[in-house]
């Protein structure tokens, strides 16, 4: 088990979702809490591309990114109401 401290955060948009979620830069705050994995979430910088509404999505991996700055923890999610 590694501890990281102050990782940075990263969203990205699961391929089959590609076009289905919009992420909006400069919504995220550090008051969101990191997820889990298959954890069903909203966030208001995750949203329905045509409503601009924050949709439910589903965490389907969060994948850790060492470099040599810091480490950066990955979130992929997919709509909630996808089945994969």
């Amino acid at each position: 088990m590694s501890i990281l401290i102050n990782p940075l955060l990263a969203w990205a948009i699961h391929p089959a979702d590609q076009g289905n979620i919009e992420y909006i830069d400069g919504l995220q705050n550090e008051s969101h809490t990191l997820p889990y994995e298959d954890q069903v979430i909203t966030r208001p910088f995750l949203v329905d591309p045509k409503t601009k509404n924050p949709v439910l999505v589903r965490v389907v991996e969060i994948r850790e990114i060492l470099e040599t700055r810091g480490h950066t923890l990955v979130v992929v999610v997919t709509r909630a109401d996808r089945h994969h």
